[in-house]
C-alpha cells in the first residue's frame, strides 16, 4: 500500500499555475511544465492522507492472465520495481499516522519541543545572534564545523535583520549539492557539473537511456550515516559575533565548498543538502528552524522559516529521538501557520513511505510552498496529449506511472516508465521508487551549470513512454496501450531513433499508411505524406525517394492492404509486435554493472539490457558484447542482496557458462529475469525430454504406447485439442515430434523451454549431444506423487512404478 495525497475541493482555472516559465505577473506557463493544484482555500488546510491499492484496479485472475501477468508475477514485478532505491521505511507508518491524527499522543508535557530543548541544553526560542556551536552536542567534527554555517544560512533565507535576497549574477559555476558533497567528502570529484555525461543520453546517439542520475549515485556512495547523538552539552547562540570569513572560509569565492550562498534557491539547496547527505545534521537543522520560528517578531521571517520546515519535510526525516517532540511542535503551531503544520505532517508521512530524497527541492517545489499549493506536473504522451498529474515532494516514478495510466485508461501499464528530459538529453526514471522531483532538480542544476539557464526558466519535460515489454505481450489486449505505443513508435521512426533496415522500410511504411489513410492509397498520396512518417535523411535523394515510394506502394498492394479487409487496430498491433523484434534494445530496462566473474568480455564496465527477447550485455557505446535469449538461460541467481554495494546477479547459460555481474540493481534484474523465465515456462508449448520414458496402456483407454527418448521435442497440446485425458492431473500431455504420437508423461521427465515460439533446429540439436549429467542439471518441474489408473504400467528412469487405484 502506498500513501497518496488526495485533495478535496474544486480546481481553479489552469492559468493559476507554476512551472519553469512561470511569471508572477502573468501567471503564464509553457505547456510542458508544472502547475499548481489550487482550491478556493489553501490546499494545505484540506490535505489528508489516504491509502490506495498499488494495483490499477481489482482484476479477476482471468483478466490478469489476459493482460499477460498472473497475480504472483504481477506482485513480484511490482515489488521489484518499487523496492529498488530506498530500502525500508525509517519509521513504522502506523506510528506516524497516530502521531499526526491523535493530538493526545503528543500533548503531554514530556513530548513538547521545549522539553526536548531543555533536555539537550538549548532554549526553544528565536535568536538574532550568530550560533557558535551546534544546538545538539555531537562528537562529529564535520557537524560541529557545519552547524553554525547552516544556522547563518537559515538566518539569511529568513531575511534576518531585513537582509533582502537578490538574484545574483555571480552564482557558483557548480551546483550547491556538488559543493556540499565536496565539502563533506574530500574525495568527491571537484568541479563536476550536476550530471555526468553518462547519466543521460541524447535521443539520437543511443538506443535507450540508461536509468542513472549521477548525484543520486554519488550521494549514496558517501555512505549516509546513522544518527549519533554523542555527548550532549549546553549550546546557546553566542552574543560575540564571529566574522563572516570565519564561518564561510574565504567568503568571497562562490565556488568555495564552504561558502554560504546568497541567492534564495542556493540557500535552500545549501541547508537541505547537508541534511540529505549527513543524517547526523537532520535533527540539528530541524531544531534550528523550530527555534527560529518560535516567538519570531517578524511575521515574514517566521513564514519563511516555516517554508524551510516544509521543504525539509519533503527531503528527510528527523530521528527517533526527535520525531514525537516534532509532531507535538506541529500540533501546537500558531493559527497563522497551522496550514503549514498540517502540510508538514502529511509530507513527513509521505517521505517515510517513499524514502528520503537524494536531491534538494526543485524550483517548482519552492514556488509551490510559497503559494501553499501542491504542484501539478504536466506529463507528455507520445500522441501529443499532456496529462496533469498531481504530485508532492515524495512522488515516485511508480506513482506517476499509475496516475498517468489511470488518467488515460491504460490498464496494461507494465513496462511504461517516466522519462525526464532537458534540451536533447533524456533519462529514464523507470517505474520504481525514484523521486520525480529529484530528477527535476537535477535537470534544473544541469541546465544552470552547463547552459547558464536559471531554474525558473529551466525547460525540463516529463514523458510517459513504453520502456519494455513482457516476452508474451499481446497488443490486442489493451487497445489504449497499443495506440499509445504505436504513436511512440511512429515518432521514433520519424526522428530516426528506431533505425529500420532497408528491407524493412517498405513493409513498416505500408502498415503505417494503411492505419493512417485506409485502403485507398496510391503513388501520389504516399509521395506527399511519406515525409510525415520516415526520417528526412532517408528521403533526401530524389531518386532514392521515388524508388522508396514505389516500394511502399508495392508492399501495400502485395500484403492485401488495398482490399481493406483488415481492421486498422489489428495492423497497429502488428506494428507494435514487429517493434519488439526490430528494436529490442530500444525497449529495454538498462542497468549499469561490472563484470564479476565468468568468461572474459571485451569490457568489464557493462550495461545489462533486459527486454522481452532476453538479456544482452552492452559496452558503454551500446554495442552488444554478449546476448542470451531466454531459452538460452537455465537460471538467474542473486548474491549479497542485503548489501547493494556488493550485490551480484548471475546467469547460467545452457552451455554451462556462468556470468556474474556486480550492480546495485542486482535484485531488480534477478526478479525481472526470474519472472520472465518462469512466466515463459508457464506459457510455453515446447519441451525437451531429459531422459527416456515409456508408457504402455494395456486397457486401451489412452491410445497408442507413448515413448520419449532423450532430446525428443515435445509440443504440449491444449486441453480442447487433446485426443485423450492425462492419466494424472499433475502430468503433462503432448505430442512427440519424432513419433507424432500423443500421450501423458510426468512433468519431471522433460525440460520446459522458456519460449513462446519454437526455437530453431540449431538450438534444439544441442540437447541431442548433451551428456546425462548435463541433462540432470537442467531444471524440471518438482516431482509429485504419481497416481496411475489400474492396469497402466509406466517406466520412469528405467524403474517400474507400482500401479494402484
Amino acid at each position: 500500500m502506498t500513501a497518496v495525497v488526495r485533495i478535496d475541493g474544486p480546481l481553479s482555472p489552469m492559468d493559476d499555475r507554476v512551472g519553469p516559465d512561470w511569471d508572477p505577473s502573468s501567471g503564464g506557463l509553457s505547456p510542458s511544465e508544472g502547475t499548481l493544484h489550487s482550491t478556493d482555500e489553501s490546499l494545505l488546510e484540506n490535505a489528508e492522507v489516504s491509502y490506495v491499492n498499488d494495483d490499477v484496479e481489482e482484476l479477476t485472475d482471468e483478466l490478469r492472465h489476459q493482460f499477460g501477468l498472473f497475480p504472483d508475477e504481477e506482485q513480484e514485478l511490482s515489488a521489484a520495481l518499487k523496492a529498488f532505491g530506498h530500502g525500508a521505511k525509517t519509521f513504522d507508518q502506523a506510528r506516524l499516522e497516530r502521531l499526526a491524527t491523535d493530538r493526545q499522543a503528543t500533548s503531554e508535557h514530556v513530548f513538547s519541543f521545549e522539553t526536548f530543548a531543555k533536555k539537550n541544553g538549548f532554549e526553544a526560542k528565536f535568536s538574532s545572534e550568530i550560533l557558535s556551536r551546534p544546538l545538539l552536542s555531537t562528537n562529529d567534527k564535520v557537524s560541529r564545523k557545519v552547524a553554525p554555517r547552516i544556522f547563518q544560512a537559515i538566518q539569511r533565507f529568513m531575511e534576518h535583520n531585513g537582509e533582502v535576497l537578490t538574484r545574483l549574477e555571480n552564482r557558483p559555476k557548480t551546483s550547491v549539492m556538488n559543493r556540499v558533497c565536496q565539502s563533506m567528502n574530500p574525495t568527491f570529484p571537484k568541479g563536476s557539473s550536476s550530471t555526468s555525461s553518462s547519466s543521460s543520453s541524447s535521443s539520437s546517439s543511443s538506443p535507450s537511456s540508461v536509468s542513472s542520475f549521477s548525484l543520486i549515485s554519488e550521494t549514496k556512495n558517501l555512505g549516509l550515516d546513522s544518527h549519533n547523538s554523542g555527548d550532549r552539552s549546553p549550546a546557546t547562540p553566542d552574543s560575540s559575533r564571529s566574522s563572516f570569513s570565519d564561518l564561510t572560509g574565504t567568503g568571497s569565492d562562490p565556488d568555495d565548498p564552504d561558502a554560504i550562498p546568497r541567492a534564495e534557491m542556493d540557500l535552500v539547496h545549501y541547508i537541505i543538502a547537508h541534511g540529505i547527505i549527513r543524517p547526523r545534521l537532520r535533527d540539528e537543522i530541524v531544531c534550528q528552524l523550530c527555534c527560529q520560528v518560535t516567538d519570531n517578531p517578524s511575521p515574514k521571517s517566521r513564514e519563511r522559516g516555516w517554508m524551510l520546515l516544509a521543504l525539509c519535510a519533503g527531503c528527510f526525516l528527523p530521528s527517533n529521538e526527535l520525531i514525537d517532540h516534532y509532531f507535538a511542535f506541529l500540533h501546537n503551531a500558531p493559527a497563522q501557520v497551522s496550514d503549514f503544520a498540517r502540510y508538514i505532517m502529511v509530507v513527513l508521512r509521505r517521505t517515510n513511505a517513499n524514502g528520503i530524497r537524494y536531491h534538494p527541492p526543485s524550483w517548482i517545489e519552492l514556488q509551490a510552498v510559497k503559494l501553499r499549493r501542491y504542484p501539478v506536473l504536466q506529463v507528455e504522451l507520445a500522441d501529443g496529449r499532456v496529462i496533469p498529474v498531481e504530485s508532492d515532494p515524495a512522488t515516485s516514478a511508480w506513482e506517476m506511472c499509475l496516475s498517468t495510466a489511470s488518467a488515460i485508461g491504460v490498464k496494461d501499464h507494465f513496462g511504461f516508465s517516466i522519462y525526464v528530459g532537458a534540451q536533447r538529453k533524456i533519462s529514464s526514471l523507470g517505474s520504481g521508487s525514484d523521486h520525480v522531483m529529484d530528477a527535476i532538480c537535477e535537470c534544473e542544476q544541469m541546465l544552470r551549470v552547463d547552459e547558464g539557464i536559471g531554474e525558473e526558466r529551466s525547460p525540463w519535460r516529463i514523458f510517459f513512454q513504453k520502456e519494455m515489454f513482457t516476452p508474451w505481450h499481446d497488443p490486442d489486449v489493451d487497445h489504449e496501450s497499443t495506440n499509445l505505443v504505436y504513436r511512440q513508435i511512429l515518432g521514433g521512426i520519424r526522428r530516426g531513433e528506431y533505425a529500420l533496415l532497408p528491407e524493412e522500410v517498405p513493409k513498416v511504411a505500408a502498415r503505417i499508411f494503411y492505419i493512417e489513410h485506409g485502403h485507398k492509397v496510391n503513388f501520389d498520396l504516399i509521395s506527399s505524406k511519406i515525409d510525415d512518417y520516415l526520417p528526412k535523411m532517408m528521403l533526401a535523394d530524389p531518386k532514392s525517394r521515388d524508388h522508396l515510394v514505389r516500394s511502399v506502394l508495392t508492399a501495400f498492394e502485395t500484403r492485401g492492404y488495398s482490399v481493406g479487409i483488415l481492421n486498422a487496430q489489428q495492423v497497429k498491433g502488428q506494428v507494435v509486435s514487429v517493434a519488439t523484434n526490430l528494436w529490442p534494445l530500444n525497449f529495454s530496462a538498462m542497468f549499469e554493472a561490472l563484470r564479476h566473474s565468468g568468461p572474459p568480455l571485451a569490457s568489464s564496465d557493462v550495461i545489462l539490457a533486459v527486454n522481452g527477447d532476453g538479456v544482452f550485455i552492452l559496452d558503454g557505446h551500446f554495442k552488444i558484447l554478449l546476448g542470451f535469449h531466454y531459452y538460452d538461460l537455465v537460471d538467474c541467481f542473486v548474491g549479497s542482496e542485503n548489501d547493494p554495494k556488493r550485490s551480484t546477479v548471475g546467469f547460467v547459460a545452457l552451455d554451462g557458462n556462468q556470468f556474474r555481474f556486480l550492480t546495485p540493481s542486482a535484485s531488480i534484474v534477478h526478479r525481472i529475469v526470474s519472472v520472465y523465465l518462469e512466466g515463459l515456462r508457464r506459457r510455453s508449448r515446447w519441451a525437451v525430454a531429459l531422459q527416456s520414458f515409456q508408457l504402455q496402456d494395456y486397457t486401451g483407454g489412452s491410445g497408442d504406447d507413448f515413448r520419449l527418448m532423450q532430446g525428443d521435442i515435445v509440443e504440449m497440446v491444449d486441453e480442447g485439442r487433446r485426443r485423450h485425458r492425462p492419466l494424472h492431473p499433475s502430468w503433462l500431455y503432448g505430442r512427440c515430434e519424432r513419433t507424432r504420437v500423443e500421450g501423458s508423461f510426468p512433468s519431471d521427465v522433460v525440460y520446459v523451454l522458456p519460449t513462446i515460439d519454437r526455437p530453431d533446429e540449431r538450438f534444439l540439436s544441442v540437447f541431442l549431444s548433451m551428456e546425462v549429467d548435463q541433462m540432470k542439471s537442467l531444471p524440471s518441474n518438482a516431482k509429485t506423487d504419481l497416481i496411475l489408473s489400474s492396469g497402466t504400467t509406466g517406466r520412469h528412469l528405467a524403474n517400474a512404478l507400482d500401479s494402484f487405484a
